[in-house]
């Protein structure tokens, strides 16, 4: 695994990030609350650009982040490397944040009736949506180094939480990739994981280690979508049991 001054960079970096990602969020969660429940073709069209432009200068702006960070972790772990320069994607943008915005409102209402209730679960959705397409700006510039950069041998999932949700905890499990042709960093809304990129191959520490030993003993007798399902019941009972 990375050296200390690697991990305590990645875990610096890591809140940074997150903090960027979190604060455009939040606005968008604003913007939603205050939607135009009698025109919402109507309010969408009216805040699109705003909300779209402020997701593109984020994402933007991570992948300039990203890729200092990683200079600077590849230098601490004796590596010169260049980070691959990542573009925002507007269309895909534009795409994610119309489903969880007016498209989801339309789908609460239709189910609910609810106005009110509707407002809060687009204001949610797109809360959670905005989280995952900023910090992609992060994300798709280690990714795209690693498939790109030969002095990049592999990468492992970082927890951004204290308490990852169990499907990272699953894929945290699995431990480092090495593969530069089947790589691929799965996220969801709201996940605070990132890649951190291995310049060597190397044992995998400890938490992993343990982590696919209880994945073992959880799923045990299961597979596919039984074996997931067994595993976030292992995870919630296993913080139940700490909580009591």
């Amino acid at each position: 695994m990375p050296g200390v001054e690697a991990q305590t960079l990645t875990r610096e970096y890591q809140q940074q990030v997150l903090n960027v990602a979190q604060l455009i969020a939040r606005r968008l969660r604003i913007t939603a609350m205050r939607a135009d429940v009698d025109d919402i073709d109507g309010w969408w069209d009216q805040v699109a650009p705003q909300v779209q432009e402020e997701i593109l200068t984020g994402q933007s702006a991570l992948a300039r982040l990203a890729r200092g960070y990683l200079a600077q972790h590849a230098r601490l772990e004796g590596v010169s490397l260049v980070a691959a320069v990542v573009e925002p994607d507007p269309e895909q943008i534009a795409t994610s944040l119309r489903v969880s915005g007016p498209v989801a409102f339309k789908t609460h209402m239709a189910d609910s009736g609810s106005e009110t209730a509707s407002v809060r679960t687009m204001a949610s959705q797109m809360q959670g949506s905005a989280t995952r397409l900023v910090l992609e700006g992060d994300r798709q510039t280690t990714m795209q180094t690693f498939q790109a950069r030969d002095e990049v041998e592999g990468w492992r999932r970082v927890a951004g939480r204290s308490s990852p949700c169990p499907f990272c905890l699953m894929l945290i499990g699995r431990g480092a990739v090495y593969s530069k042709a089947t790589a691929r960093f799965q996220s969801h809304d709201r996940c605070s994981c990132k890649p951190e990129l291995l310049y060597r191959r190397e044992p995998e520490p400890p938490e992993v280690r343990r982590l696919s030993e209880q994945w073992s003993q959880a799923t045990a007798g299961h597979s596919g979508k039984a074996a997931i399902k067994a595993w976030r019941r292992y995870v919630t009972g296993q913080r139940a049991g700490r909580t009591e």
